[in-house]
């Protein structure tokens, strides 16, 4: 198929590629010699072949973006040796890179060598993502030993390594690094060799405890204050698996690194379980130019941060709290006074309720909100439902005190216009009721959840196909649908996923108890991703391959005679409405 999408064209400059279903056969259609950018996710049926074919055939790419998975490669070809050589021809061979993300497990590359590679890298780069790779590489590969460009890495090197005062990277601007732990030694070396350094982006995820040799420490964050013309940062240490923390970061680590970069425009710490309320506000009273806010896990976080925060000179557009246990009410209402709020994350925090949402309703310019597991009820969404948030995106995953009367209220307003994704994921009363005032109501539905609600049933999904928006067909616009352990979805709804409904969907989520019956929606629905295992459904990586369902056709299902024998659309839409009717 991918001959017929991709033929040759020498016009073709940007390509971009869910590779998930592909393969090394499809690397000659994919390394065009015409292209400046390409951006391949999903790359987990690839060997090395395909660094080495971008590398040999597109000489003229400025951005490079793969997720790669590896397949492992035959006996006779050394796993760790192809890969080392596969990114040596990668890196001289597109000579003119600006951009380049490569995300990988670093694992798979051999370490000795690895960061001798790097000194290959175009002198033009200026965005560089890696990620995982180890701390130990990451400070070889960004100090200010160079080698001379010459001869091969492998084999007999002719790679001299010399002390000089420049850098393997001397236009890079922005870097963003996945690590087995931030480290001081880590951070000395990014801020005193990469002098032109505008956006850091570093995160660890320790397994274990890290020892004081190879942490971060007060001293480790000061030393970022030697990037002067530093404007986004980003420090954080992941908590997913494992509960570790910063432990070594305190108030007078951020404080003087607050007061040396007051230019920064975006700020985002997660797991530093030792700063108070001393280092946020100093962070909001010096860095006059704030727009972007993120604060992750903040233990100690309270409401006195932003009790004066209409005194300060900010006009945030981005603030993100998330899991921060000890925020309430107070601060959502303060934090109202920045008008120019567009994205406002409250995940995880319990204690926000009604009288914080009364106030959000009225900002004008908010597109997304997320309010997982917070204390908001129906009353809440009434406020929002008749506000004048332009919302576009809203999260109420885990709101316990919701019920169908706030999913009527909540579209009873202007939100019909704007709202395009939504999640009511983990609402326990939630019933196929409100699924019918959503498709009633005319929204033009992007992104549904409905995971693990446990009265949503098969009407919902019927009541979704009969879905109809300037003439794109049953389904209208839904394009994501997550219904996974939602308690009465049984072989009937899957049923309903057959052409000609969602027409437009690509993703969707279903729980195990119906995966055996997917198989029926093979032959019309190639490019339908399908989870079964549990999975979250992220458009933003798109990394399912691994639960990607291999359907089997067959001859003729239910589904198809049963629309072979309705006469016309009219009758289709009759029929639907009955299966509507008798689920109310």
């Amino acid at each position: 198929m991918l001959h017929h999408l991709l033929p040759p064209n020498l016009a073709l400059k940007s390509l971009k590629v869910d590779c998930a279903q592909l393969g090394d056969s499809s690397i000659g259609h994919l390394a065009n010699p015409q292209l400046e950018e390409l951006c391949l996710r999903c790359c987990d049926n690839f060997t090395a072949d395909l660094l080495f074919e971008i590398g040999r055939n597109c000489k003229n790419l400025r951005s490079l973006s793969l997720e790669l998975g590896w397949l492992d490669e035959p006996e006779d070809r050394p796993r760790t040796f192809i890969h080392n050589a596969g990114l040596e021809q990668l890196l001289r061979g597109c000579s003119q890179l600006e951009s380049l993300c490569l995300t990988f497990d670093g694992s798979s590359f051999d370490n000795s060598k690895f960061a001798a590679i790097w000194r290959l890298v175009a002198p033009t780069l200026k965005v560089l993502e890696l990620g995982y790779i180890l701390a130990t590489d990451a400070k070889e590969i960004f100090n200010s030993k160079i080698f001379s460009p010459g001869g091969n890495i492998f084999g007999h090197s002719t790679l001299q390594m010399q002390e000089q005062k420049s850098t393997a990277f001397p236009n890079l601007q922005k870097l963003c690094l996945v690590l087995d732990w931030i480290s001081d030694s880590v951070v000395g070396v990014i801020s005193k060799n990469l002098p032109f350094l505008i956006e850091l982006d570093l995160r660890d995820e320790p397994i274990e405890e890290p020892r004081a040799a190879v942490d971060l420490t007060n001293w480790g964050i000061q030393q970022i204050s030697s990037c002067s013309k530093l404007r986004h940062l980003s420090l954080v240490r992941s908590q997913e698996d494992f509960a570790i923390s910063f432990r070594r970061v305190n108030d007078l680590g951020i404080l003087l690194m607050a007061e040396n970069c007051s230019n920064l425009e975006s700020i985002r710490l997660g797991g530093f379980c030792r700063i108070t309320d001393a280092s946020f506000r100093a962070i909001l009273h010096r860095c006059s130019n704030l727009q972007k806010l993120e604060l992750l896990r903040m233990t100690q976080l309270t409401d006195l941060v932003f009790h004066d925060i209409s005194a300060t000179p900010l006009s945030l557009t981005d603030v993100s709290l998330i899991s921060c246990s000890l925020i309430t009410d107070f601060s959502i209402i303060h934090l109202a006074h920045c008008k120019d709020i567009q994205v406002l994350d409250l995940k995880g925090c319990r204690r926000v309720g009604d009288d914080g949402l009364k106030v959000v309703s009225s900002l004008g310019k908010l597109k997304l909100l997320h309010l997982n597991s917070s204390d908001i009820s129906d009353v809440g969404l009434s406020y929002l439902g008749s506000g004048n948030a332009p919302l576009v995106s809203l999260s109420l995953r885990s709101c316990q005190r919701l019920t169908d009367k706030g999913i009527s209220a909540l579209v009873a307003g202007s939100l019909v216009q704007t709202l395009q994704n939504l999640d009511l994921s983990n609402i326990p009363n939630l019933t196929d009721n409100a699924i019918l005032v959503l498709v009633k109501s005319g929204m033009q539905i992007v992104e549904l959840r409905l995971r693990e609600c446990p009265l949503i049933g098969d009407t919902s999904v019927i009541a979704l196909a009969s879905m109809h928006f300037q003439g794109r067909g049953y389904g209208s616009t839904l394009r994501l649908l997550d219904i996974y352990n939602s308690g009465g979805i049984t072989k009937l709804a899957i049923s309903w996923f057959k052409k000609p409904y969602f027409s437009r969907l690509r993703w969707l989520g279903i729980g195990s108890n119906v995966n055996g019956y997917v198989d029926v929606l093979g032959r019309d629905r190639p490019l339908l991703r399908i989870l079964w295992q549990g999975n979250e459904l992220d458009r933003g990586r798109q990394d399912f391959s691994d639960e990607f369902y291999k359907v089997e056709f067959e001859e003729e299902d239910e589904l198809e005679q049963w629309l072979q024998n309705l006469g016309n659309e009219g009758e289709v839409e009759e029929e639907i409405g009955q299966w509507i009717q008798e689920g109310e």
